[in-house]
């Protein structure tokens, strides 16, 4: 009977956790953040070591849906083409891997420099950054703090090695976005990189959720 108990656990706790995932990403999604929240937010302390970070246990997921109301949420990336809408947190610990993307160095600001987000992948699954294997060049990417909508154009898709933090870094007179997120089993990064467009009021974003 354990033996069984322990089998049925093992079937379905990755269908479980995956669904708290979501659950969790379009709840943060969602919620209507003030510009004082996201000020605040952009205050919290957070960890910004990449390198630490580990595949996700399911005591994580649900540490993360007990801390859901102290997340700290700075933003929101959509990417109409593959359909996915992510709350952007600041860190990449455990708990906001959990929930959405993680801002990967400590003073970034959107639409400026080399804005760099970092996402947990999941093989077949439409959760967390798993989507952006689907992006293609030439897609359009929206990153808002709330107040104002800065839009990129996807520029390069490629694979990494996991010790290329190179590409993390500015480079003079771009303005870039840049996304990374596992490959290989966790041995190389999927690493995207979009070119600054233009940005406008979160007022005037009438169809971005559109491919």
């Amino acid at each position: 009977m354990v033996i069984l108990i322990i089998g049925l656990l093992l079937i379905f706790i990755n269908p479980i956790q995956n669904a708290i995932i979501d659950r969790l990403s379009n709840r943060l999604s969602t919620i209507d953040y003030s510009a004082a929240a996201i000020e605040k937010n952009n205050e919290a302390q957070a960890d910004f070591e990449f390198d630490d970070v580990q595949s996700l246990s399911i005591a994580e997921v649900l540490q993360a849906q007990v801390k859901a109301s102290n997340m700290p949420v700075i933003g929101s990336i959509i990417v109409p083409s593959v359909e996915m809408q992510l709350p952007i947190l600041k860190g990449v610990g455990n708990a906001v891997l959990a929930a959405g993307a993680g801002t990967m160095k400590p003073d970034q600001q959107l639409g400026q420099g080399n804005y760099a987000l970092a996402g947990h992948y999941f093989e077949n699954k439409d959760i967390l950054f798993s989507p952006l294997y689907k992006a293609q060049v030439g897609d359009r990417i929206y990153v808002t703090d709330m107040t104002d909508v800065y839009e990129y154009q996807l520029a390069t898709k490629k694979i990494i090695a996991a010790t290329d933090i190179y590409i993390l870094n500015d480079i003079p007179d771009q303005t870039l976005l840049t996304l990374i997120t596992c490959a290989e089993k966790g041995s190389k990064r999927l690493a995207i990189q979009a070119n600054f467009v233009q940005s406008f009021p979160l007022e005037n974003a009438q169809d971005i959720f559109q491919p």
